[in-house]
């Protein structure tokens, strides 16, 4: 009898919340969000293709380009679209609610990738723009049957830009963040461990495609 509730304790015990692991994945899930961690990556990327291959009119105007319809625009986007309770939550986690905030973000990519374009001609920052609204395109789709993970295909893509730009000695790091960002999803219940991979193989692949096929300048 004694054993039987010794165990039962122990169940209980195991079976609590854990404040702490839930605060560090809810915190790792907002600062690794698409928009955010495009940030740092537009600068850096940025930075190096300026360095390789040098644009006139400077680096400025391409990242400020770069943060309104890859940054600010997509946050906006969302964040009036919950003012008006048309998504229960920033992260979007609801299934059916997706795709409406799926076609804004695209069209605020691929309307920078054009203006980036035909401003600044065929640039990284350009073409990881449009990666972006292909990407995000390619999660839109299978939503409809299935919710692979926006935030590990916003990880995956940049991670093969990375590989391409900088080498593929960033890979261990970059790889260890993902590790992180996959863990917080499932950590949340926001994603099953199927959905991260895929989510993460789907946007590695893609942007890497992409860059090969169209001969970005790297």
């Amino acid at each position: 009898m004694l054993a039987h509730t010794q165990v039962q304790g122990s169940e209980k015990v195991f079976d609590q919340p854990r404040p702490r692991w839930e605060k560090l994945a809810r915190f790792v899930t907002h600062i690794t969000a698409p928009p955010v961690l495009a940030i740092p990556g537009f600068f850096l990327l940025g930075s190096i293709a300026q360095a390789r291959h040098p644009i006139p009119e400077g680096i400025s105007g391409l990242l400020i380009t770069a943060l309104l319809f890859g940054v600010l625009g997509p946050i906006l986007l969302v964040a009036i679209l919950r003012l008006f309770n048309l998504i229960g939550d920033i992260h979007i986690r609801r299934q059916n609610q997706r795709t409406l905030p799926f076609l804004l973000c695209i069209a605020s990519f691929a309307a920078g990738a054009l203006v980036m374009w035909s401003l600044f001609g065929w640039h990284v920052l350009t073409a990881l723009l449009a990666c972006y609204a292909m990407n995000t395109l390619f999660v839109m789709l299978i939503n409809f049957k299935w919710k692979i993970s926006v935030h590990a295909t916003g990880l995956g893509g940049p991670i093969a830009a990375f590989c391409l730009v900088i080498s593929w000695t960033v890979l261990p790091v970059m790889l260890a963040l993902l590790a992180l960002v996959c863990w917080a999803r499932v950590y949340l219940r926001a994603h099953s461990i199927g959905q991260v991979l895929a989510g993460s193989c789907l946007g590695f692949a893609l942007t890497w495609l992409f860059f090969r096929f169209l001969q970005v300048p790297v």
